[in-house]
């Protein structure tokens, strides 16, 4: 913990350093040069969300952090929608030096909520990929409605010691038993019960359901709770956001990882998205961003297949005119990493 921290601290310093003598400002004319970063941001929360999230801080901004980002982003870079972004990829045009496209995964209702109004402000373009299956419906992934649980079980521990071992019993098939060994709970032990959820994100997700469906009832957890947070977009609130120049594209049906799946229930997958999608719009959806990230060749083909014009990954780095157009590269932006602008700006550049 503590060595985190004074590697954080050199960061810190290092990146504040190389931006009040200009050398970060330097790397960002040579690193951009013809080039375009693609920003991936998940979910956008004010301080009192985010002390109460399930979502892993990987993919949090605070709300005024991602205003200061796009005051970045309006003055310093070359915003782009993504049918602009995409043309440059067909035809093979250059980008203008310090492109960049703000994307956003999940559907989130705070991409509505925090987000759009600040999008607006800057007049900044954005895409947001949206798990079709999710939207409008009153669900969670796993991954949040685990987390969250798992944490109430921590509390319930305390006041009822006799629930552990009925509750290690619920935990032991997904093998994280072992987070109710935790004696207290701060928000380090926060990032941690929500590594150990999405370590593996392969697993059996009916072994999950099935966990979750066991601790809703054993600590007594109406299942909309977390909706006051962890919620998504509706169909609404999607249609509000075109008409302010927001674009869409495809996040898979149920946010499944591709490559796991059997490779006809994939396609599948991937043609209802996009029909459903253009329907819903009433236009074309162009973009496609695979679930957690996870792609193959074979997959990237399927994409191509189904008419989406591009599809994008969670790897990092920069974009070429002359990249492959179904294998984009993101750079992650989340609140730790990104707080101030000179660590914003390192990060885009691909110090960090």
């Amino acid at each position: 913990m503590y060595l985190a921290r004074f590697k954080y601290l050199v960061k810190l310093l290092v990146a504040h350093g190389l931006y009040a003598i200009g050398v970060l400002q330097l790397m960002q004319r040579i690193v951009l040069r013809r080039r375009a970063v693609v920003l991936m941001y998940h979910r956008v929360l004010t301080e009192e969300e985010m002390a109460v999230t399930a979502s892993h801080p990987a993919i949090v901004v605070k709300r005024e952090t991602f205003a200061a980002h796009m005051e970045v982003l309006k003055k310093r870079f070359h915003v782009m929608t993504v049918d602009q972004f995409i043309e440059h990829m067909e035809r093979k045009i250059p980008f203008e030096d310090s492109s960049c496209l703000v994307t956003f995964d999940d559907g989130w209702k705070d991409n509505f909520t925090h987000a759009l109004p600040i999008l607006r402000r800057f007049h900044i373009p954005a895409l947001v990929f949206l798990p079709v299956n999710f939207i409008g419906s009153n669900r969670f992934f796993w991954q949040e409605q685990l987390s969250s649980l798992i944490k109430r079980a921590l509390g319930a521990i305390k006041h009822d010691p006799m629930l552990r071992n009925r509750l290690t019993n619920i935990l032991a098939p997904i093998e994280l038993a072992g987070l109710l060994e935790i004696q207290s709970y701060n928000r380090d032990t926060d990032s941690l019960v929500n590594d150990m959820v999405r370590k593996d994100k392969t697993i059996d997700i009916a072994l999950f359901n099935d966990t979750i469906k066991q601790l809703t009832a054993l600590l007594n957890v109406e299942p909309d709770e977390l909706l006051k947070t962890d919620g998504f977009m509706d169909w609404g609130q999607v249609k509000s956001m075109t008409e302010y120049g927001v674009a869409f594209g495809g996040h898979g049906m149920e946010h499944r990882i591709l490559m796991a799946m059997p490779i006809a229930e994939a396609n599948q997958e991937i043609h209802e998205t996009k029909k459903i999608l253009d329907t819903r719009l009433g236009q074309a959806v162009s973009a496609f961003s695979y679930p957690n990230g996870d792609w193959s060749p074979e997959i990237a083909k399927l994409v191509e297949k189904a008419g989406f014009r591009a599809a994008f990954t969670t790897e990092p780095g920069h974009v070429r005119c002359d990249d492959d157009r179904f294998t984009v590269r993101r750079i992650n932006i989340y609140e730790h990493d990104t707080k101030t602008t000179p660590l914003f700006l390192a990060r885009l550049v691909g110090l960090f």
